[in-house]
């Protein structure tokens, strides 16, 4: 983690570090709930690695010093199909602090108990995506991550994700998985991958699970960049 980064009173997203300007939800957090002083000092990043300090103040965003650019990190991914109530976002959200790249919403599967509609996916994916955004300012990272989908299980299946699976063997050193639904996967769903992974002795919840991937999968990632 830079220091920087770390100890600033806040970090925040903006279009353009040259000239930086805050969304109206982002300066509501910073006044009403992290209530950010006139003065103190902030991060700002544009999402791609472009990071710099800067002056909160009553007028505006003032920039000080040099825009930074962050090693661009190892391509990490986790796949989720939507869970009950307010599980999914805590899936993004957990996922998002630890650190992972893409976030694929997967189509409803044989077993999945939540179906959304045509009509939701859109406002679902722009909350989800709210979500990650909103996690990564309390995380401090300066890659956003991708939240994408939703996408059929077929299409995961011949692009490197290994399906979490209890009682799996072997080694896994990748760095994309695949969580089930709470009813978990059909034979044939399995049969359409390569790769499975194990994520320890007990049956966990979909949603402790995808933490746990993220986890293992970060692990995997930092091996890759060393």
């Amino acid at each position: 983690m830079i220091d920087e980064l770390r100890t600033s009173a806040a970090h925040c997203f903006v279009t353009d570090l040259q000239n930086p300007i805050l969304e109206e939800l982002d300066l509501h957090h910073l006044r009403k709930v992290l209530r950010v002083r006139n003065g103190e000092r902030i991060t700002l990043s544009d999402g791609n690695g472009q990071w710099c300090s800067a002056y909160f103040t009553k007028s505006g965003i003032l920039r000080d010093g040099e825009i930074f650019l962050a090693p661009h990190p190892a391509h990490s991914r986790i796949a989720v199909v939507p869970l009950k109530g307010d599980r999914t976002e805590l899936v993004v959200q957990k996922a998002t602090e630890i650190g992972i790249s893409e976030i694929v919403i997967v189509e409803p599967t044989a077993r999945s108990v939540v179906r959304w509609d045509e009509r939701k996916q859109k406002s679902e994916m722009q909350r989800l995506g709210r979500i990650a955004q909103e996690a990564s300012m309390q995380s401090r990272r300066v890659f956003l991550p991708h939240v994408t989908g939703p996408k059929p299980i077929k299409e995961l299946a011949g692009d490197g994700f290994a399906v979490a699976e209890p009682g799996a063997t072997g080694i896994f050193s990748g760095l994309s998985v695949l969580i089930g639904p709470e009813g978990g996967f059909t034979e044939e769903e399995l049969g359409l991958f390569d790769d499975s992974v194990d994520l320890g002795q007990t049956i966990l919840r979909a949603e402790t699970a995808a933490i746990v991937a993220s986890a293992l999968v970060m692990a995997n990632a930092k091996r890759v960049i060393q």
